[in-house]
């Protein structure tokens, strides 16, 4: 009789680890999963920053120069 409950107790201690494993591998998934969005998003706007900026570089550095101006005649 011992020998059955030992079994018994083996096998529910088994099927609640697997239970336990199992929510806690899909829990830190999900976490891998939005870090890889997270990184995913981050390379998209800075491609897109660069995009933007070499697009207008022209009228960035006017911008600039112009301000440039400006403060140079306030003196």
């Amino acid at each position: 009789m011992l020998k059955n409950l030992s079994a018994l107790n083996q096998s529910i201690t088994l099927a609640a680890w697997k239970v336990v494993s199992r929510k806690w591998f899909a829990e830190k998934e999900k976490g891998q999963t939005l870090s890889e969005y997270g990184v995913i998003i981050g390379v998209v706007v800075g491609v897109v920053v660069v995009a933007v900026v070499i697009s207008f570089r022209g009228q960035i550095v006017a911008a600039f120069q112009a301000a440039t101006n400006a403060l140079s005649s306030a003196r």
